[in-house]
């Protein structure tokens, strides 16, 4: 056992029992020791992380940069600087003219994150501090401006989402007052704002209003389409009214100012509704009376158009009931009197439109039978084909009084206006040939005659051939050789006989005509020298050794000849009617015909003829010929010994012409001119006109060949009217041949013309510039285009309902409302001042600047009439002038005092809204207060404005094409009675906007032709 004291340990206590006492104790004791532990020890350092203390400073930049952001976009909305007309030099060296609003909002993010910034700052613990700030500019320093813009880098990620990056922001950390890290970063924030989507929707809106007809990129796209979607339907109804409706010219002018200010102004809210989806609320209120004074001028003009059609029975009454249509009293401001909805502009012009313009038209044969019959007839005129023709076509439903005056007139009244297009002249040279007035260079009649009566005769021969051979001597002997012979007669005796072969056949060609046998006898002597070939004798003269000669002589009774001809004949080889497969009945024999031209000679006697022209004789008889032959080869006979010398002495000549006349040339004529006349009046009035539309007319190919397809439908039926089976005898054949030439004439001239026509629609545009003195391009399709335009326009199928379209597809746009807000809303001819459009400001006025006398000019139109009635006949023969043209030419300009848009993101925890404001004023930004001046001048916002032109061509059909109505296009200004102006410019027009000053006006003078540089081609 130890000896140390006993204890009994709390942890083993089996009784698990604590004295609380001694608790007590021991927590008194160790709450007093820890006590003195802490306060013997220094004060902790808190260690801090300076990366994360520059995150908390990025944070609290990025918080202020989102927030300078919007407040930047919104205010440039608010004045959206496109110029920097009126700037401070530091800014416009600063930024470049590409997008002037971008580089002005980017400027006015910069300073208003650096103000944001210089007032922001955090804490971080207990003494220190985040602060965050951008360079500090010379705000008159071009150079700082230009970097500050620099730093600020724009991208619109979606169509209302905007990624801003500020470049270069000091993030700094000061302990105590201290700097003690500094760290430079970018700053990129996306925010939702509208600003940049209404700037590019407006910008577009603004270029829309700019496109003009051909710049368009689609079909319907642009001012210059919407607008002509109407002034085209507009133009053609009123024209078209007048050639087939009324027994008058109606619209002496087809194109008033103040009804294309009511189309400009319906086609500018069809382009505000396509490019926001909305259009000016006040839109139908400020276009009501308008559109209703349009519709009751047009149904005062035209007196048969009903009113109560064009606007309804309700609204028609009203109108028909007020003195005075144009009446503000009129326009229904408070809402208290329920008007039926009136039309829209595209519903009167289709109605008009639609009504009035008949596209159906008729090509007729006439003008091409009637030049074919001129050049059949020799020396006939235009004036003698109506004497002829005129009265029977009176009496046929075909041909109206109105269509044969027309047609029949000497000149078309605008023949100049056709003779100063460039080149048109050229290429109516071959046309003005045609119809010669003074007489056809060239009579088909005559010509077909010769040719009926042509004979082509082919002669052959056999022969001759002698038929015993000439008389020989006998060789003195042995060694001797002939050197000499020579021939003599005393003459002979020839036998000719021509046989008249009696064909029966009913050929033209391979006729057997004569058969000619001739027979020679004469007596021939002969003499012949020979020479010993050794032996020799001594001339007794010459003393000259010569060869031993003998000569011998010897006769042949009788030496006989024979020669054989044939002659045949291809009759009227050079026919164009039908000849093998008809065949003619008894050609050589003369027919007593019961027509009144009596007997026919037919080729009666052209077999002896034709052996008279064979052998060069004068006799006319068989029998006289054949001693008249006889006589001259006998006269020849002394000479006679071989067969070259027979056929010397025989006049024989192949092939020869026989001229073949009728019995009586100009009887003959005669009765085959009353023939083609009935036959003339047949094709007239009984060839189908070719059915088609007016755009067929303006396209290639042309088509008058489907006139030509007509006419041959009846040409067999015709030109063998009178003949069945066989011709019966030469003036048979005569008359289907002039028929068949007729046909033929026609055919070359519908062909001729068919080129010309095609030539014509080919250089269409260049026409229609020369027609406007070279005003507009030539190198756009100035007359095919817009008759394209036209002619879908007449589509109920294919045309647009409408202009008006909603916006592109967006997710901005479906959250997203619209609010134009136009000042005025309606751009009106009539100027206005600050009393009627309290947003009218002088030109480059501030904002709450006032000048009561100020007058803003929101529209200005004008047109010019390159032709005037009758217009100008596209195939200026008067008998060919199918088609008539006239071209206006519009130009449209406006500017809004004010143009405002709104949208609000339709967040209903949102009650904030963009606005963005196009107004002519210049715009200064605020500096930061460190700054030296107060104020940069940033330059000018400028108005919505614009500019554009229309071509309107219209083309009515001839009586040619259309038997109906007054004939003609164009306006009345040649007229010496009526006040009609070719030109008209209305008061603002090259003047409009805030700066219209009309003490300086030049007066009416200054309109369209001020600026066609060359001469127009139609005098005043």
């Amino acid at each position: 056992m130890s000896g140390r004291p006993r204890t009994v340990s709390l942890a083993t206590d089996d009784r698990a029992r604590i004295p609380f006492a001694l608790l007590a104790v021991l927590l008194l004791v160790s709450s007093i020791s820890i006590v003195a532990v802490l306060e013997s020890r220094d004060r902790p350092e808190v260690e801090i992380d300076q990366g994360l203390a520059v995150d908390r400073a990025e944070s609290i930049a990025t918080g202020e940069v989102r927030h300078a952001v919007v407040r930047a976009t919104d205010d440039a909305a608010s004045a959206p600087v496109s110029s920097t007309d009126g700037a401070d030099a530091a800014f416009a060296d600063a930024v470049d003219s590409d997008d002037v609003f971008e580089q002005y909002l980017a400027l006015r993010i910069y300073r208003d994150v650096a103000v944001s910034l210089a007032s922001a700052e955090q804490e971080i613990g207990h003494d220190r501090t985040a602060v965050a700030s951008v360079e500090r500019l010379d705000w008159d320093d071009g150079d700082d401006l230009e970097d500050a813009i620099d730093r600020i880098d724009l991208e619109q990620t979606d169509d209302d989402v905007l990624t801003v990056t500020v470049e270069d922001v000091e993030l700094t950390v000061e302990h105590d007052d201290r700097e003690t890290v500094s760290e430079r970063r970018d700053i990129t924030v996306s925010v939702g704002t509208n600003a940049l989507e209404l700037h590019d929707r407006t910008g577009e809106f603004e270029d829309q209003l700019e496109t003009g007809f051909f710049e368009a990129d689609e079909f319907y796209d642009g001012f210059g389409r919407y607008f002509a979607a109407r002034m085209y339907s507009y133009v053609w109804g009123k024209a078209y009214y007048d050639r087939l409706v009324s027994s008058d010219r109606t619209f002496h002018n087809l194109t008033p100012n103040d009804h294309t200010e009511v189309m400009a102004n319906d086609a500018v809210f069809a382009l505000q509704e396509a490019s926001f989806g909305t259009a000016d609320p006040y839109e139908d209120r400020a276009t009501f009376l308008p559109t209703v004074c349009m519709a009751n001028d047009l149904a005062s003009e035209a007196g048969d158009i009903d009113l109560d059609e064009l606007l309804g029975e309700q609204l028609g009454d009203e109108i028909n009931e007020s003195d005075s249509v144009c009446d503000s009293d009129l326009v229904d401001s408070e809402g208290e009197i329920d008007y039926p909805e009136p039309p829209t502009i595209q519903e009167i012009v289709l109605t008009l439109l639609e009504d009035n313009v008949d596209t159906d038209v008729e090509i007729q044969a006439h003008p091409f039978a009637d030049i074919a019959y001129m050049e059949l007839v020799a020396g006939l005129a235009m004036d003698d084909v109506e004497s002829e023709f005129n009265d029977s076509l009176e009496g046929h439903e075909r041909f109206s009084d109105v269509y044969l005056e027309d047609y029949f007139t000497d000149e078309p009244a605008n023949q100049g206006a056709a003779d100063a297009v460039d080149g048109l002249e050229d290429q109516l040279a071959d046309l003005e040939e045609l119809i010669d007035e003074t007489a056809p260079e060239s009579d088909l009649t005559d010509d077909s005659m010769e040719s009926i009566y042509d004979v082509e005769i082919d002669t052959s021969e056999t022969g001759p051939t002698k038929h015993s051979q000439l008389p020989r001597t006998e060789r003195p002997g042995e060694n001797w050789s002939r050197v000499d012979r020579s021939y003599t007669t005393s003459g002979g005796d020839a036998s000719v006989s021509i046989d008249v072969v009696s064909d029966d056949g009913t050929g033209f060609d391979d006729r057997q005509l004569a058969e000619i046998d001739l027979e020679y006898e004469t007596d021939v002597r002969v003499s012949e020298t020979w020479q010993h070939d050794d032996e020799t004798i001594v001339d007794p003269i010459t003393n000259v050794t010569i060869p031993l000669e003998q000569v011998r002589t010897n006769w042949k009774r009788p030496v006989t000849y024979s020669s054989s001809y044939e002659i045949d004949a291809a009759l009227a080889e050079d026919v164009d009617a039908e000849r093998d497969s008809r065949g003619l009945e008894s050609p050589f024999s003369t027919d007593s015909w019961n027509e009144s031209y009596g007997f026919v000679g037919n080729f009666d006697d052209i077999e002896t003829d034709a052996v008279g022209e064979t052998f060069d004789l004068d006799a006319t008889s068989v029998g006289a010929q054949e001693r008249e032959l006889e006589d001259e080869i006998e006269g020849a006979s002394r000479s006679i010994v071989t067969e070259s010398d027979l056929e010397r002495a025989i006049p024989y000549a192949n092939d020869p012409d026989v001229d073949v006349e009728p019995r009586d040339r100009t009887l003959l004529y005669d009765w085959v001119i009353g023939e083609l006349n009935r036959t003339h009046e047949a094709v007239v009035t009984s060839v189908a006109p070719h059915e088609t539309d007016l755009w067929s007319m303006l396209e290639q190919p042309s088509p008058l060949g489907e006139v030509e397809d007509n006419v041959r439908s009846v040409e067999d039926e015709l030109v063998y009217e009178n003949t069945t089976g066989r011709y019966e005898n030469t003036a048979d054949v005569l008359r289907a041949e002039v028929r068949k030439q007729y046909f033929e004439a026609i055919y070359e001239h519908i062909e001729t013309v068919e080129g010309y026509h095609e030539e014509t629609i080919d250089g269409g545009a260049g026409m229609v510039d020369d027609l406007l003195g070279g005003l507009l391009d030539a190198g756009n399709d100035l007359l095919g285009a817009p008759l394209e335009f036209v002619e879908s326009m007449l589509d109920p199928e294919n045309r647009p309902e409408d202009a008006r379209a909603p916006g592109p597809d967006s997710d901005l746009l479906e959250a997203t409302s619209y609010q134009v807000e136009a000042s005025p809303t309606y751009l009106s001819l009539e100027t206005v001042n600050r009393t009627d459009v309290p947003a009218v400001r002088p030109e480059g006025g501030a904002l709450l600047e006032t000048d009561p006398t100020s007058e803003h000019a929101s529209l200005g139109t004008g047109y010019f009439d390159a032709v005037g009635f009758p217009g100008l006949p596209l195939l200026p023969v008067p008998s060919l002038s199918f088609l008539q043209l006239d071209v206006y030419s519009l130009e449209v300009q406006g500017e809004y005092a004010r143009f405002e848009v709104r949208a609000n993101s339709g967040d209903p925890a949102a009650s904030d809204e963009t606005a963005y404001v196009r107004q002519d004023k210049e715009v200064s930004l605020e500096t930061p207060p460190w700054a030296d001046q107060d104020e940069l001048a940033v330059g000018s916002v400028e108005p919505i404005g614009f500019e554009n032109r229309l071509v309107v061509p219209v083309i009515v059909p001839s009586p040619q094409l259309l038997p109906r109505g007054t004939p003609g296009v164009g306006d009345m200004w040649q007229s010496t009675t009526l006040d009609v102006p070719r030109e008209e410019c209305s008061t603002a027009w090259n003047d409009v906007g805030a700066s219209f000053e009309p003490d300086e006006r030049d007066g009416p003078a200054d309109c369209i032709s001020d600026e066609i540089d060359a001469a127009l081609p139609v005098a005043d």
